[in-house]
């Protein structure tokens, strides 16, 4: 994937990767642009491992073109602004995401792309922060939402964890690192499980990148507070998957259904277990298969939204 700066202001930028097809005429008539957020401690290259782990494999395989974003604070994105004055760091975020990033990409890449709307492919904090932006998204705002794809979330934290999360921030530091062989055992399960290639280890540090305390402190303290604030307005459809094997997240069938229920408005909720799949999807041997459902929705999700506005035009 090609790296790329954005401004959004005099003084903010965007910065990611991405991978823009050459359209088939054979091919769709109607193509999603995805924008893929990655998680906490996770830049753009979190979606473009080498092997089959890259995101890149399915855009140029099926003629789709993706965006991955480094989130504001993470690679050359510089934070969001107006932190300080909003409820939560995710929130801060979130809407910054809905209001500024989202608008811009759209206007950067949509023409080029030959996108007919955008679908959001996100990944644990990165979910957080896309649930926020799709709840704030009115329809009115300058880029069309189509879907969201969220992985790595959910609506029950594990204790043990979650407990060993807060105790990283009992310091002053702004900024926490995440120590390797810790970080392979709670997002992939290696060792001691094979759900994941055992040459994803020697990535880890590659793709480490220190946390935002304020986005560390906000998922395992407050989130599951008023997340629902959010949820139930999202009004377009969402696709969820929580791993088997997730480390963070308890994924039972009553927490699945529970993640299920918060979002009333959406007009399509799928929520699925991944079997033998660890935190991190995108990293494992089930990465390519849950790529593949993620494609199949963003493409589901821009020929309704297509079809709908063609309808109503008509009707009007």
């Amino acid at each position: 994937m090609e790296y790329f700066e954005l401004p959004l202001s005099s003084s903010d930028v965007i910065s990611g990767r991405y991978s823009i097809p050459s359209r088939d005429p054979r091919s769709l008539q109607n193509r999603p642009l995805i924008v893929c957020i990655p998680g906490g401690s996770y830049g753009a290259r979190y979606f473009d491992v080498e092997g089959t782990q890259s995101v890149l494999e399915l855009s140029t395989c099926l003629n789709i073109p993706v965006i991955a974003l480094d989130r504001p604070g993470y690679g050359a994105s510089t934070p969001a602004p107006n932190i300080e004055n909003a409820p939560t760091y995710a929130q801060a975020q979130g809407r910054y995401f809905n209001s500024t990033i989202l608008p811009a990409l759209w206007q950067a890449f949509a023409t080029r792309a030959e996108a007919s709307s955008m679908v959001l492919l996100s990944h644990s904090i990165g979910a957080m922060i896309a649930t926020i932006s799709a709840g704030c998204y009115t329809g009115l705002e300058n880029y069309p939402l189509a879907g969201i794809i969220t992985s790595g979330i959910g609506s029950e934290l594990v204790e043990g964890p979650k407990n060993h999360m807060i105790h990283l921030l009992s310091g002053d530091d702004d900024l926490i690192h995440f120590e390797a062989v810790a970080k392979d055992a709670i997002m992939l399960q290696l060792p001691h499980m094979k759900l994941a290639p055992p040459e994803m280890r020697q990535f880890t540090e590659q793709l480490n990148e220190p946390v935002p305390s304020g986005e560390l402190r906000d998922i395992n303290t407050t989130w599951l507070n008023y997340w629902k604030q959010y949820s139930t307005k999202v009004t377009v459809p969402l696709l969820h998957g929580l791993s088997e094997f997730d480390g963070l997240w308890t994924c039972s069938s009553t927490a699945l259904e529970a993640y299920k229920a918060a979002f009333p408005r959406s007009p399509k909720v799928a929520c699925e277990r991944i079997p033998m799949a660890p935190h991190c999807i995108e990293l494992s041997f089930q990465s390519h298969a849950w790529y593949m459902k993620c494609f199949a929705f963003a493409v589901e999700c821009t020929v309704s939204q297509s079809l709908q506005s063609a309808s109503q035009a008509c009707e009007g």
